[in-house]
C-alpha cells in the first residue's frame, strides 16, 4: 500500500513539473537564486524569460524574485543590459553603447529602470524587485533584446588586480506583434580592412544585420586574394553563426604568421542560412606602412633566437670550408695520382728499352 503511495506522489510531482514548469533560475554557487514572476504581458508562457509584448507609451511593471541560499549576506547589484553580435556570431549582451549599431534605436537598457538598483538578501529570506518597463511612443516593427544582469556586488571588497564577475541574466525581449522574430531577411557588408587584433594580424569583415529580427543559422565563406596576381591569400569557412537584431559585427580572418604585404587586395563572401543568399565583394588597400607597422607589432610570428642565427652562420660557414679543403685535398690527390701514373710509364719504358 506505501508502494502505491508512493508511486502516485512521483507521478504527481512529475506532472506538477510538465504542467507548471519551474521558473527559478538556480545559481546556488552564487548564494541567491532569480526567477521571473509571469507577467499578463507575456506572450509565450513557455519560456522562463520575460517576452512581453508592449502599447506604445503604456508602462508595465515587472517583478522579479531574489532568494538567498545561504545565511551570509548577498549584495546583488541589478541593471539591463542589451544585445549585440559577438566576436564569433553568438548573440551576447553589453553595457557599452559603441559595440551597438547605429541603426538600433531606443535599446532596450533605455526603456528600463530598475528601482532597486542594488538589493542585499541573507539567511535564506526573499525579496521582489520591481522593474519599470517604458516602451517607446512610436510604434516599432521586430523585437528588442536585452537581459536584467543580477550581478554580485563586490564594490565593498578590497581591490585587486583579477577580478572575476559572478552573475544570472535573465532575459527580456518585447514585441508589440508577438510575431517571428527569427527571420531577419537582411545582411550588409559595410567594410572590408585589415588590422592588428588581440596582437593578430586579422582580415576584418563588418556585416550588418539592419533588421529588428534575429538572423540565425549562417554558413560563411570568405577568401582573400591579391587583387594584381588573384593568388588566394586566405581562406576562412563558419558555420552556426547569428546576430542579434539591428546589430553588426566584425567576421574575422586571421592572417597567421606570414608577412603582410602592402598592395591592393579583394575579399570575397558568400552567406547562406538555408532560406536566402548573399554574395559580396569589396576591396581594401594595405598601405606599404600599415604593413610593416603590422609585421612589428604583431605578437604572433616567427622569432629566431639570436643564438640560432649565429650558430646557423657558424655551421654555413664551416660547411663551406670543409667543403674548399675537401676540394682542395682531392685536388692535390688527383695531381699525386697523376705524377705517380707518369713515373710508372717511365719505368715500363726504361723496361723495354734495356731488353
Amino acid at each position: 500500500m506505501k508502494k502505491n503511495n508512493y508511486i502516485a506522489v512521483l507521478l504527481l510531482m512529475g506532472l506538477c513539473f510538465i504542467l507548471f514548469p519551474n521558473r527559478a533560475h538556480a545559481a546556488d554557487n552564487l548564494g541567491y537564486t532569480v526567477s521571473a514572476v509571469p507577467s499578463s504581458k507575456q506572450i509565450d508562457f513557455e519560456q522562463s524569460y520575460f517576452y512581453l509584448q508592449t502599447t506604445p507609451g503604456e508602462e508595465q511593471q515587472l517583478k522579479v524574485k531574489v532568494k538567498s541560499t545561504q545565511k551570509e549576506p548577498v549584495k546583488i547589484k541589478i541593471y539591463p543590459t542589451d544585445a549585440y553580435t559577438g566576436e564569433k556570431g553568438t548573440i551576447e549582451y553589453t553595457e557599452d553603447s559603441k559595440l551597438l549599431d547605429e541603426t538600433l534605436k531606443e535599446p532596450v537598457s533605455s526603456l528600463v529602470k530598475v528601482e532597486t538598483p542594488t538589493i542585499t538578501v541573507e539567511n535564506f529570506e526573499e525579496k521582489e524587485v520591481t522593474i519599470q518597463l517604458t516602451p517607446p511612443k512610436e510604434s516599432y516593427s521586430g523585437v528588442k533584446m536585452g537581459v536584467l544582469v543580477f550581478e554580485l556586488d563586490d564594490s565593498g571588497e578590497k581591490k585587486s588586480m583579477v577580478k572575476n564577475k559572478f552573475s544570472f541574466r535573465l532575459g527580456l525581449v518585447i514585441s508589440e506583434t508577438g510575431d517571428d522574430y527569427r527571420d531577419s531577411k537582411s545582411l550588409n557588408l559595410l567594410e572590408a580592412k585589415s588590422t592588428l587584433r588581440r596582437g593578430k594580424k586579422m582580415v576584418l569583415a563588418t556585416l550588418q544585420n539592419p533588421e529588428p529580427k534575429v538572423l540565425s543559422d549562417l554558413e560563411i565563406q570568405a577568401e582573400v586574394k591579391e587583387k594584381e596576381s588573384n593568388k588566394i591569400i586566405k581562406k576562412e569557412t563558419v558555420k552556426g553563426y547569428k546576430m542579434s537584431p539591428n546589430s553588426r559585427f566584425d567576421f574575422e580572418m586571421d592572417w597567421g604568421t606570414a608577412t603582410i604585404k602592402g598592395g591592393t587586395y579583394v575579399l570575397n563572401m558568400t552567406v547562406t542560412n538555408g532560406y536566402n543568399d548573399w554574395k559580396f565583394e569589396k576591396e581594401f588597400r594595405i598601405t606599404n606602412e600599415q604593413a610593416r607597422d603590422m609585421n612589428d607589432k604583431s605578437g604572433f610570428k616567427i622569432i629566431t633566437p639570436t643564438w640560432i642565427k649565429v650558430a646557423t652562420t657558424m655551421l654555413i660557414l664551416s660547411t663551406g670550408v670543409i667543403v674548399i679543403l675537401l676540394l682542395v685535398r682531392r685536388k692535390k690527390l688527383e695531381e699525386q695520382w697523376k705524377i705517380k701514373k707518369k713515373k710508372r710509364k717511365r719505368k715500363k719504358r726504361k723496361k723495354k728499352e734495356g731488353k
